[in-house]
């Protein structure tokens, strides 16, 4: 049993959209969380996605780790959005349906209105699937 709620209660996504299975840590500093590349899952075809599907990875993970602070502050979720993308390497060329992935984001700094992470997904294996530095952008803040 996961000591953090249930991801679609983090994030502003509703299914199919959301593509994390669970977060499975967390600090104010960052996160970390799992999925499963699922046939039908976002930009999957044939069995597989580009690994250019692994920035929504990362970006829901932000989302989880922002969800996850404003859950315990009491508030709730903030629609987010990336603005931009420093760094994108793409380790691989695809990711393939069944495959088990780990992302982690680390918050490099932060306003109430912007911030930036670094941010990788790994496979099962530990081996880099994708890395980048993001900076998104988080709408006003909901009613308590």
């Amino acid at each position: 049993m996961s000591p953090f709620p249930p991801i679609v209660d983090l994030v502003p996504h509703a299914p199919p959209t959301v593509t994390l299975d669970e977060l499975v840590d967390w600090s104010e500093d960052g996160a970390a969380a799992e999925l499963t590349v699922r046939d039908g899952g976002l930009l999957v075809r044939d069995g597989r996605a580009d690994t250019v599907v692994c920035l929504e990875y990362m970006a829901q993970t932000v989302a989880a780790c922002l969800g996850y602070g404003a859950f315990r502050g009491g508030v709730g979720v903030r629609v987010g959005m990336v603005v931009a993308c420093r760094r994108f390497t793409l380790h691989r060329s695809h990711v393939s349906v069944g495959e088990r992935l780990r992302t982690r984001v680390t918050r490099l700094r932060a306003t109430d209105d912007i911030s930036s992470f670094e941010a990788e997904v790994r496979d099962a294996d530990g081996a880099f699937v994708a890395t980048a530095t993001m900076t998104l952008v988080h709408a006003e803040k909901p009613p308590n």
